[in-house]
């Protein structure tokens, strides 16, 4: 930068001097000289700019990977899972406990290959594991329904009515037959007005008239089913 001033100053000084020496005015010679080195100062930035620093176009894209440990390269081969729930393990083999599972279809970047095992990364998660080779394919495939699976309407569930115990409606039957007695001593295990046992005095144990309905020996399988039925 120095040694350009230095030159610039040097070519003042000559153009000053010739132009006393001739007789010709100095500010124009100043001028002219000025524009000159104008010129100069702006051709040579921008020839500068025109040249690249460095070349891009053979640069290998490089992309993080999730744990900061690794690159992955953006031209990794592309490859489909082509199974339904594919285990995806922490290593080659099938001891290895498995981190998640794949479905068909589902994008993953090829890694590496060892053996009947590869390494990938998962497009969705970033996360890197093993899966088995054959579960990998070059083309996108998902699993398609079928036109039965499509038109498969929900089954209708059927409601189930609860069916009452024949015990629970046979002292039913018995809670309503004594309700329908007029006086208080329906069953021998009744009370009068008293307060004292019926027994022999009740309507159950005196032949003719009513006949309550005491005892679960007293009800018929019939008189369970009309009572249902109501």
């Amino acid at each position: 930068m120095k040694k350009r001033y230095w030159l610039i100053g040097a070519l003042l000084i000559y153009a000053f001097v010739k132009q006393t020496d001739d007789g010709s005015t100095v500010p124009s010679s100043q001028d002219a000289v000025r524009s000159r080195v104008e010129r100069a100062v702006e051709i040579e930035p921008v020839e500068a700019a025109a040249k690249p620093t460095h070349e891009l176009s053979s640069a290998k894209v490089e992309m993080p990977s999730s744990d900061g440990l690794e690159l992955l390269s953006a031209d990794a081969p592309i490859r489909y899972v082509s199974g339904k729930r594919v285990g995806f393990r922490s290593g080659p083999s099938t001891t290895d406990p498995i981190v998640d599972r794949f479905d068909a279809g589902r994008k993953v970047f090829l890694m590496e290959q060892l053996g009947d095992w590869s390494r990938i990364r998962d497009d969705l998660t970033q996360h890197e594991g093993w899966i088995a080779t054959r579960f990998l394919s070059g083309t996108e495939t998902r699993t398609k329904a079928t036109p039965a699976q499509k038109e498969k309407k929900p089954e209708e569930t059927e409601v189930a009515v609860p069916v009452v115990p024949d015990s629970v409606l046979i002292q039913r039957i018995i809670a309503e037959s004594l309700d329908s007695y007029p006086s208080s001593c329906a069953c021998p295990y009744s009370r009068d007005r008293a307060g004292k046992r019926c027994g022999k005095r009740s309507a159950y144990s005196k032949p003719g008239g009513y006949a309550p309905v005491c005892f679960p020996g007293d009800v018929t399988h019939a008189m369970i089913e009309a009572f249902r039925s109501r």
